[in-house]
């Protein structure tokens, strides 16, 4: 399985878990995948999905999109899992692009609201000539990014298909990423041409079809939606932002020791006794954010047989190895040897 990156679980990427909810049973049920086994072996546990809320960190996610491309061997993961994106994975986002009178409304929603699904890659639109580029811009390189890029822009036509007449595709969609083994399924399944080796991501539209109106239009709706998702996205942008500030800011104490609620809280600039009311009506503890963050990094750097359990500790910001032990058994009721190990 490839090993991710520790500077992951410092950044401030993030996914809803609405969405991870949504499309695993059936991505799991495809592959033939056991839910529970998969969970378990990703260190994610079935509450934290069922809280629609919560933003599940990036390092988090792939790290359970990697358990399954270990068991299933498809390369085509990312497709597969945008292929079963309803309006439902989006919550709100989705609801508010559903009641859009047409498509062009829709696509604007999806751009101005797109973070209360998370905190990724950024979508574009331009208009070149009389066809429209939808971008999506992705935050990281490599295989990673190459999953995410196939579920974002499946996910896309995957959302938008039922709601417009049958026969409308793109006329074009791509990929900057090399073609798979199997190119022909994603052909297939956009009914438009497939180009890999793009100069961006995302799909390209005849300016006409913005002006195509939604099976699912609902004017009053739209308006009711609209306004919840200016609100829920200014509550959304200063929760998430707080603790993914905070989360950044104990990665790059770690290594100097344990990185207290007094230090993050001078570095902010803000009394300790705020940050800490702050984080608790936002409904997380300072100490659950340390503790977090420590269990992911202690499984990357696990995965590094270069490192020892000392240096481990110390990257942790652990005084000695013996309280790192204490700690990983506590997050996963067994030694780090013997998780190393394979458990």
């Amino acid at each position: 399985m490839p090993v991710l990156d520790p500077r992951l679980a410092g950044s401030d990427q993030s996914l809803s878990a609405a969405y991870v909810a949504a499309v695993l049973p059936a991505l799991l049920a495809h592959y033939g995948l056991d839910e529970e086994d998969i969970l378990t072996r990703a260190g994610l546990d079935e509450h934290q999905l069922k809280q629609p809320d919560q933003l599940l960190p990036l390092v988090d996610v792939l790290r359970l999109f990697l358990v399954i491309l270990d068991a299933c061997g498809d390369a085509g993961l990312g497709f597969e899992t945008g292929k079963r994106v309803k309006p439902r994975s989006y919550q709100v986002l989705g609801y508010v692009v559903l009641a859009s009178r047409d498509l062009g409304q829709a696509i604007d929603r999806l751009v101005r609201f797109e973070s209360l699904s998370g905190k990724l890659g950024q979508t574009r639109l331009s208009h070149e000539n009389e066809q429209v580029i939808l971008r999506w811009q992705c935050p990281l390189t490599g295989e990673p990014a190459r999953f995410l890029v196939e579920a974002a822009i499946t996910g896309w036509v995957a959302f938008m298909r039922p709601l417009l007449p049958a026969g409308l595709a793109p006329l074009a969609v791509c990929f900057r990423h090399p073609a798979p083994v199997e190119p022909e399924r994603y052909a297939d399944y956009f009914q438009a041409p497939v180009q890999f080796s793009a100069a961006f991501d995302g799909v390209v539209l005849d300016a006409r079809l913005l002006q195509q109106p939604l099976n699912t239009a609902d004017p009053g709706l739209a308006v009711m939606m609209e306004r919840e998702a200016r609100e829920l996205l200014a509550d959304f942008q200063g929760s998430t932002n707080l603790v993914s500030v905070v989360r950044s800011e104990i990665y790059r104490l770690l290594t100097e020791g344990e990185p207290g609620l007094e230090a993050v809280a001078a570095e902010l600039g803000m009394p300790s006794r705020t940050l800490s009311s702050r984080l608790l009506s936002r409904g997380v503890r300072f100490q659950d954010i340390v503790d977090g963050l420590r269990q992911r990094l202690a499984e990357l750097y696990l995965q590094d047989p270069a490192l020892s359990l000392t240096d481990i500790a110390l990257l942790l910001g652990f005084a000695e190895s013996s309280s790192f032990s204490r700690a990983f058994r506590r997050w996963r009721s067994m030694s780090p040897n013997q998780w190393r190990r394979g458990g």
